[in-house]
């Protein structure tokens, strides 16, 4: 028995030893005698399409009034949360309560600038009429489905011109505050109705005016925002308002805004804008790849991608600092021979299957690999690419590349597989 047991110790200590070894001397393989081959390929015939929507620009950090570049900046909307920002105890609904009493309220949106030279006055709106908190969507509204028609049904709330105001002793920032006291009665803050207001210029000027939007600060010290400064009166006999009031709070609660938007109207295409790879998102361009001979591309079984990079290359029609693309595979069969303009984009795209490219030395290049390994597999179709601009891009910036009809400068695929 002490035999055994001594065997079974010395046979485990052996196992230990021989991984203790393996762990400090790994394995090697020579793999240039293994069946597998390093293949790489250069691919052309890529074609482009570029077409247009309209353009979304929701989810930004600063908002836009006024014209800049051909651009027109027609209106903000903001649509104000019904919970206060301090207590879910307290909604616009509250103020329907008579022992609440207003004292001031305003609608408060700061403005981005470094100086107050000549103050420019402001006209605030709010839509009444519509019984439902559909105004606009920050994803969806644009220059199309929020026309002047819309605009029209805005009620005016006030006026204001903007102004400075000292953070402290070294720090002066702008803003436009409204006086909204008019808003607080039951066609805003019942809950049935909507919480929209709109901002626009109170004279038309040439000039771009931009405000810090909700997704600038998420401390929210710069986010617009309602704010409401009231007291609440509270009677001995809760039944008999009439009594003299015993106690009064002075209180101070904000609404900030969920959603805020910049509608604005681009200006007309240019000839380069339609006959070449276009991405711009102030424009709405987005542009699709086709890869066809991706089908008829005879590669071993089992081929595994090392490498798969797409490049275009841009006209040198403008100065491109910094410019980044998305390329999404799609999941839609798409028919589209040349350029167009659609009401909205519905070419639904692979969301997992991504890749970004920033355009660097006149180029710029995508790592498609997940793509061609999921496509070769047979995961996803061969469906092409879907090519749009990074919402951190310049709104008024487009870049321009060679189609396939280039003489050099046409795109092009290079790739690198193992194939057994």
């Amino acid at each position: 028995m002490k035999s055994s047991v001594i065997f079974r110790i010395l046979g485990i200590g052996l196992v230990c030893a021989i991984y203790t070894g393996c762990m400090e001397e790994p394995l090697h393989a020579d793999l240039s005698e293994a069946e597998l081959e390093l293949e790489v390929r250069e691919l052309f015939d890529i074609e482009g399409i570029t077409y247009q929507v309209p353009p979304t620009i929701g989810s930004k950090t600063k908002l836009h009034l006024g014209t800049d570049e051909d651009y027109t900046y027609k209106v903000l909307l903001f649509k104000t949360s019904f919970i206060s920002y301090e207590s879910s105890f307290w909604t616009l609904s509250s103020f329907l309560d008579t022992t609440l009493k207003i004292d001031s309220a305003f609608f408060t949106v700061g403005i981005a600038k470094d100086t107050l030279e000549t103050p420019v006055t402001f006209s605030l709106y709010y839509f009444p009429h519509n019984a439902l908190d559909s105004i606009f969507n920050e994803s969806e509204s644009h220059y199309l489905n929020f026309t002047d028609i819309e605009i029209a049904a805005g009620e005016f709330v006030s006026t204001t011109t903007e102004e400075s105001y000292a953070v402290d002793t070294t720090t002066t920032k702008y803003r436009v505050r409204f006086a909204v006291e008019d808003l607080f009665d039951s066609t805003f803050v019942d809950t049935s109705l909507n919480y929209s207001l709109m901002l626009t210029l109170y004279d038309t000027n040439d000039s771009l005016h931009t405000f810090y939007s909700r997704e600038y600060d998420y401390s929210n010290a710069l986010s617009p925002k309602l704010e409401v400064y009231f007291r609440q009166f509270t009677y001995p006999d809760s039944a008999d308002t009439a009594q003299i009031d015993t106690l009064i709070d002075t209180l101070f609660i904000s609404f900030l805004t969920t959603q805020d938007l910049s509608i604005v109207v681009p200006p007309e295409l240019t000839q380069q804008d339609t006959s070449y790879i276009t991405i711009g998102r102030g424009k709405g361009l987005r542009s699709l790849i086709k890869m066809d001979f991706l089908d008829t591309l005879q590669l071993p079984k089992q081929t595994s991608f090392d490498k798969a990079e797409l490049t275009l290359h841009i006209v040198p029609d403008s100065n491109i600092s910094s410019f980044s693309i998305w390329a999404v595979a799609l999941k839609d069969t798409v028919d589209l021979s040349s350029f167009v303009s659609l009401d909205k984009d519905d070419y639904s795209v692979h969301s997992s299957l991504f890749s970004s490219g920033s355009v660097l030395n006149n180029k710029v290049v995508f790592n498609i690999k997940d793509f061609l390994q999921s496509q070769y597999f047979e995961n996803v179709g061969n469906l092409g690419l879907k090519l749009y601009a990074n919402i951190n891009n310049n709104l008024q910036t487009e870049v321009h590349f060679y189609s396939a009809d280039h003489d050099s400068l046409y795109p092009k695929l290079f790739i690198q597989y193992v194939a057994p």
